[in-house]
């Protein structure tokens, strides 16, 4: 029995470092900090750097009609390099102060399975565990810091692709139709963002604070 003491004891001391680790967690507006992102800066600032690059365009290839694609492709590249730079300040200045969390991974003093089981109940396939429900919930704000994030930098990828495929396209090489596949994934990936983030934010507005 004392071995099974103390898989138990070793079991508990985890638990409790990771509630220690979750207090005083909470988002304060991670949602709205996107939304704002998406809805009042993204579309302006983008529609910006692909005039301002196109417009550059020109003057680099002196206007001659055949080269279109270029012009695009470098107002594409603009746009890639100033979602980088503004979603870095962007999650900087509001996304970062939208959650109140710890410097270190919260889960960190749990184990691998552990921890997949923290994540299965806030995709809502594992049924919730109330006995440790502040550490899922304190996961739950960690993920969606950490997504949030993510979905601010991944348009970086999607304009720095597209540029390629403007780049390459009615060339003999399939390097359009590979950057095009490119362009496609990352919007997959984008949306897969969007469920993981809605999921998390789910999962808090549906299980009680402690």
């Amino acid at each position: 029995m004392s071995g099974l003491d103390d898989l138990l004891a070793e079991s508990n001391d985890r638990w409790s470092r990771a509630m220690r680790n979750a207090q005083d967690v909470k988002d304060l507006g991670l949602g709205q900090a996107v939304r704002t992102y998406y809805i009042r800066y993204f579309p302006a600032g983008v529609l910006v750097l692909i005039v301002a690059g196109t417009a550059l365009g020109l003057l680099l290839f002196r206007g001659n009609p055949s080269a279109w694609p270029q012009y695009l492709a470098l107002g594409l590249v603009l746009a890639a390099a100033g979602t980088v730079i503004g979603g870095l300040i962007y999650n900087a200045k509001k996304v970062s102060p939208a959650a109140r969390l710890p410097s270190g991974d919260i889960l960190f003093p749990l184990e691998s399975e552990e921890r997949k089981q923290i994540n299965r109940q806030i995709a809502g396939k594992a049924p919730i565990d109330r006995e440790h429900l502040s550490v899922a919930r304190a996961g739950a704000v960690q993920q969606r810091k950490g997504l949030a994030r993510l979905f601010l930098l991944m348009p970086s990828n999607l304009f720095l692709f597209a540029s390629l495929t403007a780049n390459w396209a009615g060339q003999a090489a399939p390097l359009a139709w590979l950057m095009l596949a490119a362009v496609a994934a990352t919007i997959t990936g984008m949306v897969f963002l969007i469920r993981d983030f809605r999921r998390a934010g789910r999962f808090l507005t549906t299980t009680p604070a402690f």
